[in-house]
């Protein structure tokens, strides 16, 4: 295009891109006529002129093609597109061609937005047209907003129209942006303050009123340092200087004034506001009222000082405890078992010295008391072994509990060598436990599962593991003994709760209670289910 321009015009031009005006190229009669000496002097001043206006033509050019905004040049009478600069070619992705010799509403990214007969009649009438926000759609379907302004201006002896298009796309998102910024600052229950770097206020939003009791017209354009109290008012310096220095400050405590007078704990990040060169012209701090949670971290803390206290106290009452059991398990070891040893020996020589002459319901008697004081003696050894269970100390490691049911029965094979008894044990899971007290949890319950199925021609016991919650190994004993009511299985393990007599089971009734205590220490559960006659299953969990 420049190229036919300087050829046209008769310019040349430097390396530099420096327009040189043609030399005239009139010839003039050497005569020295004055006649001729104007002529020449009006050939040349036209000369000049026109060279004027072709760099004049080249320099609107040179701008129109490299314009960083888009440009129609219209026809005044019918609005067609004349010519189009390369900057609205690709911002609309149509080519020259395609948009030359249209209106701007026949384009189809104006076709909604732009009418071309209510735009001339509005440029006839005031001279321009002007939309500040128009969406428009590009060809390849981009969502964009432009600036659109006509002028009619004269060119030479004609009038032309000029549409600016500019792409605000850009802009309109750093608004929203803006807009959005604001509102969550509005919006925000933090203090968010902008101040200069002498202190003084500049911005005050919601938050801040709420907090420090000051609406943004009674404080904006006054110090900070009507906010901080008489004696921290250093603390404003410090804070200037780091800030100064380009630096931030998060989650700095201290405390406030509000407008009515009062102390509260905040909780502050102070950062730099900094231009576009990166120099730093002022203060943003965002400030959050902590007086509540210092209020309860306080409590907290004096809560965790009476609760160690207690602590402390209940050990010590415990560990009295603990010393009165032991003392009470000292004396029944001792001075309990001491008369019982008496009866039994002075019931032995009774029986051999004058066994001879006694009736049978003499010797009888002498049985059943001697009987009874080797049951009390059981429950002396019982209850010391329950006693003992709730002082032990655990040592919990992984135990193989298929190996440990095994090693378990062989104390039963003596007992049952005589008996038609099967036991079937399914496989078995690994737990964590300690594992002498599981061990006389199997005990316990292979034992009452002996003891139940002794009347049975066929005895049956069953060992295994059964579905359980989240994070626990459920292991069961069931039998086909002979049961018990299910109304009363709540009874089970309890100390001394027996559901069958003496005289048809014996026992103490402090098994199961020694299985519900060790499994609790265990963090597990303990339940049974059964009928009379029917046999019983006993579970217990050991969580993973």
């Amino acid at each position: 295009m420049e190229t036919n321009i300087l050829k046209e015009g008769g310019l040349t031009a430097d390396r530099n891109g420096t327009l040189n005006p043609p030399a005239p190229q009139y010839e003039f009669p050497e005569a020295a006529d004055p006649a001729n000496g104007r002529l020449q002097a009006e050939v040349s001043e036209r000369c000049r002129v026109e060279a004027a206006l072709r760099a004049s033509e080249l320099s609107y050019r040179r701008l129109f093609e490299a314009a960083k905004d888009g440009i129609l040049i219209l026809d005044v009478a019918t609005g067609r597109i004349k010519d189009v600069n390369p900057f609205l070619v690709e911002l609309l992705g149509f080519s020259h061609a395609e948009m030359s010799g249209k209106t701007v509403g026949e384009l189809s990214p104006f076709k909604d937005v732009v009418s071309n007969e209510v735009m001339l009649e509005r440029l006839q009438k005031d001279g321009y047209v002007r939309y500040e926000d128009l969406p428009l759609e590009t060809r390849d379907g981009r969502q964009i907003a432009v600036e659109f302004v006509c002028n009619v201006y004269q060119a030479g002896d004609q009038n032309v129209i000029q549409c600016n298009v500019r792409d605000i796309t850009k802009r309109k998102a750093g608004e929203m942006a803006a807009l959005r910024l604001a509102a969550i600052v509005e919006s925000s229950d933090d203090a968010i303050v902008g101040k200069n770097l002498n202190g003084i206020i500049t911005t005050w939003n919601k938050g801040a009123e709420r907090i420090f009791g000051y609406a943004a017209d009674e404080i904006v354009g006054t110090s900070v340092l009507r906010l901080i109290p008489a004696d921290r008012q250093d603390e404003e310096n410090q804070i200037l200087n780091k800030i100064k220095a380009g630096e931030t400050m998060e989650h700095f405590e201290t405390v406030r004034q509000t407008k009515a007078g009062q102390l509260i704990d905040i909780s502050i990040t102070v950062s730099p506001i900094k231009d576009s060169t990166g120099k730093v012209i002022g203060v943003s701090k965002v400030a959050r009222d902590i007086t509540e949670r210092k209020a309860l971290t306080e409590k907290i803390s004096q809560m965790n000082v009476e609760l160690e206290q207690r602590v402390l106290e209940r050990t010590e009452q415990l560990q009295a405890a603990n010393e009165e059991m032991e003392a009470f398990s000292y004396s029944v070891s001792h001075d309990l078992r001491a008369p019982l040893r008496h009866v039994q020996g002075f019931v032995s020589l009774l029986e051999k010295e004058a066994g001879a002459s006694l009736s049978q319901a003499s010797l009888r008697h002498l049985t059943t008391i001697s009987q009874s004081a080797k049951r009390m003696g059981n429950l002396i050894d019982d209850l010391l072994a329950f006693s003992r269970i709730g002082r032990a100390e655990m040592q919990k490691v992984k135990v193989n509990l298929d190996q440990l049911v095994r090693e378990t029965l062989v104390d039963f094979q003596a007992e049952t060598k005589a008996r038609n008894l099967s036991v079937t044990i399914h496989p078995l899971a690994a737990v964590r436990a300690d594992r002498a007290l599981l061990r006389l949890v199997l005990v316990n319950l292979i034992s009452n599962a002996v003891k139940f199925t002794g009347k049975r021609a066929e005895a049956k016991i069953e060992i295994g593991c059964a579905p359980g919650g989240d994070g626990e190994t459920v292991v069961y004993v069931r039998d086909n003994g002979a049961g018990f009511d299910p109304e009363y299985s709540g009874k089970l393990f309890g100390v001394f709760q027996r559901l069958h007599d003496q005289s048809e089971f014996a026992g103490t009734g402090i098994g199961l209670a020694n299985v519900r205590r060790i499994i609790q220490r265990h963090g597990g559960r303990v339940w049974a289910e059964g009928a009379l006659d029917r046999g019983a299953t006993f579970y217990f969990s050991i969580p993973e």
